[in-house]
């Protein structure tokens, strides 16, 4: 019984994250769009040498993007207290969106007022709760008022970062711990598996730590890669190599649905893949809660990132020093991060292509489970 409960729980879930994905493949695309083309640093900006400046229109932006955002996590909650709720009480979908908001709500002392995205798992633990708790209570005007005060005790929760932040990957140590960056990776991956982590935003390439700063500066001093004060830091490994494709390295996991002809799917995601926006994904397939998928999902970086360390070490490969245009291809980072070494880009294919091998065990055996339910 227990077991038909989750499967049921499970199936809902996923019709719902079906039922936003057009909002988050805009999202995603607008995202694209911005970053690349309205950026004055964008990667289609530089390349095509576009002086128009779009700063201000780059600002606003921003803004409807998190409201878009806001307004579709909002959505999906309504959407999954309708769909998990046994009651035809129309105030319960608005006690989960009231809930939400008050919880995103951030007043400054300017009385400026701005907003926090929640956590996919808090929506979901929100309007689990509110289907399956708010209709005992008996009265709809007492449900709002409890609502708005649990939206306030959330808020006061969110504004310690519980629920939307994890322990980041310091960028203040000169040198790789390999056994504390292992499972901070897998950690941060699962985080987002588990949707404590929003993949909404793109993932960006900076230097920004010592190592990478030390680095840089001794390339720009001899003009050349050779002999680097810090050849491993978390730059040239961690932001290389761990995002291609977005978080979870998924650009291997487009390529091992195209082998198995989701033609459709991977023709609305493969260029968003390819600059490193895998939300749509990540919600379609989806990855997010796939008990299938979280091996590959948490396994692909770290073997990704242990391939450009061995290039590295072997010296087959520069590593990635220089700043690079914002929102370049995941798969060009480490080649233009090297000013064109060869043997970088084939450090990232190679990745790609493990990370692909990878995939599409889980991928097949996910169709097949999906098959035999439907049989």
């Amino acid at each position: 019984m227990l077991k038909n409960y989750n499967q049921k729980f499970q199936q809902t879930l996923n019709n719902t994250l079906q039922n936003i994905y057009p909002l988050i493949l805009i999202d995603a695309y607008l995202r694209l769009i911005k970053i690349t083309l309205l950026n004055p640093n964008g990667f289609f900006t530089q390349i095509f040498h576009i002086h128009q400046n779009f700063s201000t229109f780059n600002h606003l932006c921003t803004q409807y993007l998190t409201i878009l955002e806001l307004l579709t996590l909002l959505f999906f909650g309504y959407l999954l207290t309708q769909n998990l709720s046994n009651f035809q009480h129309s105030d319960l979908n608005f006690s989960t969106v009231l809930i939400l908001a008050v919880a995103c709500m951030n007043i400054g002392p300017d009385l400026r007022m701005t907003w926090t995205l929640p956590s996919i798992l808090l929506v979901i633990i929100i309007s689990y709760l509110v289907a399956y708790l708010f209709c005992k209570v008996p009265w709809p005007t007492i449900r709002i008022i409890l609502a708005f005060f649990v939206g306030y005790i959330v808020n006061l929760i969110q504004q310690n970062d519980i629920f939307v932040k994890l322990p980041g990957i310091s960028t203040s140590a000169r040198n790789i711990n390999w056994w504390s960056l292992g499972p901070l990776v897998m950690l941060r991956n699962l985080a987002t598996w588990l949707g404590i982590i929003n993949p909404f935003t793109e993932t960006r390439q900076s230097i920004n730590s010592p190592a990478a700063t030390a680095n840089l500066s001794a390339a720009l001093t001899h003009r050349n890669l050779n002999n680097l004060p810090f050849p491993f830091n978390l730059h040239s490994i961690y932001t290389s190599y761990a995002f291609l494709g977005g978080i979870g390295c998924t650009l291997g996991l487009v390529f091992a649905l195209l082998i198995l002809h989701k033609d459709r799917l991977v023709l609305q995601n493969i260029l968003l893949s390819l600059f490193g926006f895998n939300a749509p994904l990540l919600i379609k397939l989806p990855v997010l809660f796939n008990l299938w998928l979280v091996i590959p999902f948490v396994i692909s970086p770290i073997l990704s990132m242990l391939i450009g360390a061995l290039f590295i070490q072997l010296k087959w490969a520069q590593p990635a020093v220089y700043e690079i245009f914002s929102g370049t291809p995941t798969f060009l980072l480490n080649f233009l991060g090297t000013n064109g070494n060869w043997g970088s880009l084939i450090a990232t294919i190679l990745a790609i292509g493990c990370s692909t091998a990878i995939y599409l065990p889980f991928i097949k055996a996910e169709a097949k489970y999906e098959n035999k339910n439907l049989d």
